[in-house]
């Protein structure tokens, strides 16, 4: 009840300053005996007041609160490789679109291990095709053995000549594909050794460019043993010695300036240094995945090797198979015929587990291929680091990049905040906070300008730096005096207490801290203790002591005491005196300061 007591002491105040004019006035009229007639003759005559009755009602306070703006939605850009800038697209200030291209880095290590995994899968897509001619060479041999064993089982030797005809063609047939297979997989060798020269050109450039990087590694490693020497020669670590550096400078402002230079250039020496070892070491990392593609290019060559190894065992299969036929044919033409079932079918599962182990070799050759696949999206995925784009829409408030330094993970590259929508930050008190509510409307005014806002967010911790509860806002439209940073005033209902009765804050008075009214009763005043509640500068709330019925006395008379005779005025009242009707000093609507001294007992 901060004002309540602001507005007791200025009651004593001028109770005060009435005593002093009383006893002044007493003094000069002449005794005691004067100045009690003169309170009998007050006593006696009534008291003209005004009254209202109390209403039941709510009463809410406002406060305001300093608060901090901020984006709602701001995003680090942090680079996933370290690598060269080697351009940048936006600057500080500027409006971005969600995928802009922000700036470029060197690609060049991502590049060659692109080519290698590319490299990779083509020797693998060849494993696939050599498996697949080989199996189409098994399955023609597999075809022409069973067909071989079921015309052993023949019942007629026409019919067993057909069937030895046909597959004395097949076999034929089979041979011929052999040979077209051999041709193919000779194309795809060529293919390969082209990718091979290639990629050997690769090996070489990497090299160059690994030694280039060394050179630059070696000559800054110079340039740092230089600087170093220059720091310690100007900072010997014997005493004599430095005296004897010492006195060759005028001063040792002079000295203290050149020892200073010379640390700074040792500082830029160093920096130069670990810029020309990272390059070094991507340098040697291109070279070694130039080298594996290379090797991965010759194992791809080795691997067809393979397949023309197939084929010509598949081919050698083939004529034994030829040769297995025609003597049979020969045989049957002579009338010698003698198979069992047994042997057929035994020599049936021969020949299916050779068309079983083909085809388990594509299944492997294709599991190759897709590993060779998934190399590619890797490295695809990683050339596409390389680029920095704008993961949102907004403005670019920091820029920590510039063309020819080194983009590192350890820094954002760019901060970019989305300012369609922007968040106030206030602190408040533990009663406070209890009072607020997500969704509740404030009011934020930044220099004048009133925007409309919306709690968002209710600390549930105390801030350490502040040891108060942190309150978020959000303005949905805010326009370009809202800034980053920039302060604000916001405005918002806190306390507010509901179902009591709302009198006038001039109304009560106090007795030893204690709040008190007077009402009146059959023209009578009768004095009510109260117990209050909230309050404003106008009105203050009444929990208990009154009721909707009672008549508040609300205007103030020097004569106002428990018992004394009162006379309501109305409003017709008023305006008659206003008129020209002649006003007791006790009808006066303005209390002096004398007469507010018994407004507090």
């Amino acid at each position: 009840m901060k004002k309540q007591f602001i507005g007791a002491c200025k009651k004593k105040v001028s109770g005060i300053l009435s005593v002093a004019c009383l006893c002044t006035l007493l003094s000069g009229c002449g005794g005691a005996g004067e100045t009690e007639s003169m309170e009998e003759d007050v006593m006696s005559e009534l008291i003209p007041v005004r009254v209202q009755k109390p209403e039941a009602g709510t009463l809410v306070l406002k406060d305001d609160f300093m608060g901090t703006v901020s984006p709602e939605e701001s995003v680090y850009v942090i680079p996933m490789v370290t690598a060269e800038v080697l351009s940048t697209n936006v600057s500080l200030g500027e409006e971005v679109e969600a995928g802009t291209e922000l700036c470029k880095l060197d690609s060049e290590a991502a590049q060659l291990q692109l080519a290698s995994a590319k490299a990779q899968y083509h020797s693998a897509a060849a494993g696939v095709n050599s498996a697949e001619i080989g199996y189409e060479a098994a399955e023609a041999q597999y075809e022409s053995t069973v067909a071989q064993l079921d015309a052993q089982m023949g019942g007629q030797k026409n019919l067993q000549m057909y069937q030895l005809q046909i597959q004395v063609d097949a076999v034929h047939s089979g041979i011929d594909d052999i040979y077209e297979q051999m041709a193919d997989l000779e194309e795809n060798k060529e293919d390969a050794k082209e990718q091979k020269d290639d990629l050997k050109k690769a090996v070489g450039s990497a090299e160059r460019y690994m030694k280039q990087a060394n050179g630059i590694v070696a000559a800054a490693q110079m340039n740092l043993k230089e600087k170093q020497d220059e720091v310690t020669k100007l900072e010997p670590g014997d005493y004599d010695k430095y005296e004897e550096v010492l006195g060759t400078f005028a001063s040792v402002e002079e000295y203290n300036y050149a020892l200073k230079q010379a640390k700074e250039a040792l500082s830029a020496a160093q920096s130069d240094y670990d810029k020309a070892t990272a390059a070094a070491s991507q340098a040697s990392s291109a070279y070694s995945q130039a080298e594996m593609a290379y090797e991965q290019a010759k194992a791809g060559i080795d691997s067809i090797e393979d397949g023309r190894e197939q084929l010509d065992n598949a081919l050698a299969d083939a004529y034994k198979s030829l040769e297995q036929t025609e003597a049979i044919k020969n045989i049957t033409e002579e009338q010698v015929y003698s198979d069992t079932q047994k042997v057929v079918d035994a020599n049936k599962k021969a020949a299916a587990v050779g068309l079983e182990s083909a085809a388990a070799g594509i299944n492997s050759a294709q599991v190759g291929m897709e590993g060779a696949q998934v190399a590619i999206d890797s490295a695809e995925y990683q050339l596409d680091m390389y680029t920095l784009k704008a993961p949102i829409s907004g403005v670019i408030e920091a820029v920590n990049v510039k063309e020819h330094d080194f983009a590192s993970p350890n820094t954002p590259a760019y901060i970019i905040s989305n300012k369609e929508a922007m968040t106030v930050t206030f602190y408040v008190s533990e009663g406070v906070r209890n009072t607020f509510s997500v969704g509740q409307k404030v009011s934020v005014d930044r220099n004048g300008k009133v925007f409309e806002g919306v709690i968002t967010e209710i600390g549930s911790m105390v801030d350490q730096n502040t040891g108060l509860f942190m309150i978020k806002v959000s303005v949905g439209k805010p326009d370009e005096s809202m800034l980053t940073g920039c302060s604000v005033k916001v405005s918002a209902d806190t306390y507010k207490q509901s179902n009591v009765l709302l009198i006038p804050y001039d109304a009560v008075y106090y007795d030893n801290g204690m709040p008190y009214v007077y009402v009146a009763v059959n023209g009578v005043a009768e004095r009510r203790d109260i117990e209050t509640g909230l309050f404003d500068e106008q009105t203050m709330t009444v929990v208990s002591g009154l009721t909707t019925q009672d008549q508040l006395i609300t205007s103030w008379s020097a004569n106002l005491r428990e018992g004394a005779e009162v006379s309501i005025q109305t409003e017709e009242s008023l305006a008659g005196k206003k008129d020209g009707e002649v006003k007791t000093s006790y009808q006066s609507e303005q209390p002096s300061a004398a007469e507010s001294a018994g407004k507090e007992e």
